[in-house]
């Protein structure tokens, strides 16, 4: 088995049961501990999983994935509404930030014509406002998530850190009465620094994530 396919495999176990250690897939794969290590790390590195003392977490909660171009058609009137409520917080001159997510994704089309500089870690959101000259348009770098088509992990970090924003408008997995969550881990740590980079957090989440958990807490 090459480099790949073991890669492959850490992946699928992991989708059964979230977590591994270095003996365990040494024993599984007949390879040295170092190079289950160095599996290990490169798959952190692409943001697939979480590395721990002794082996690894699953970054995903496959329970909380769903497809987004399935999620985009679900609750479509009430993500438009709250679109459309939350776009009137923005005025001529702000910078606003726009998170990935099912319901974030439908305010930029009620952003355009105004006035602002957007950034944005949403491939779909980017798309949406590319055309319009009146808006200063920032995509943020990083790590293509795909199932929330948008940008994460340290290099989408460390880029947040030298901006300042007006208002963010964030998306989530789950709201639960004692957090709001992500489905992946390193996607919530990239949506905490987005909060650290805005004055106004508003939180984009139609009724359907309520009294949720997912995988990582993003505040």
């Amino acid at each position: 088995m090459n480099g790949v396919e073991r890669k492959k495999e850490i992946l699928r176990i992991l989708s059964q049961k979230e977590s591994v250690d270095v003996d365990e897939l040494t024993r599984i794969f007949g390879v040295s501990k170092v190079t289950v290590r160095s599996d290990l790390d490169s798959l952190e590195a692409k943001g697939l999983l979480i590395r721990t003392h002794g082996g690894a977490l699953s970054a995903e909660n496959q329970k909380l994935i769903r497809i987004f171009t399935d999620t985009m058609t679900e609750e479509a009137e009430e993500k438009e509404r709250i679109a459309r409520t939350a776009s009137s917080l923005v005025h001529d001159g702000d910078t606003v930030i726009i998170d990935t997510g099912s319901t974030t994704v439908h305010i930029a089309k009620y952003l355009k014509g105004k006035n602002i500089t957007a950034v944005t870690s949403s491939l779909l959101a980017m798309n949406a406002l590319m055309n319009d000259e009146t808006v200063e348009l920032i995509m943020l770098p990083g790590m293509l998530r795909r199932y929330s088509m948008g940008a994460i992990g340290p290099l989408t970090k460390s880029t947040l850190h030298e901006i300042h924003a007006d208002i963010l408008f964030l998306g989530a997995s789950a709201i639960s009465e004692d957090g709001v969550w992500s489905s992946n881990l390193v996607e919530a740590d990239t949506k905490r620094s987005m909060i650290k980079a805005a004055d106004t957090v508003c939180l984009l989440a139609d009724s359907k994530k309520l009294r949720m958990k997912g995988l990582g807490r993003i505040s």
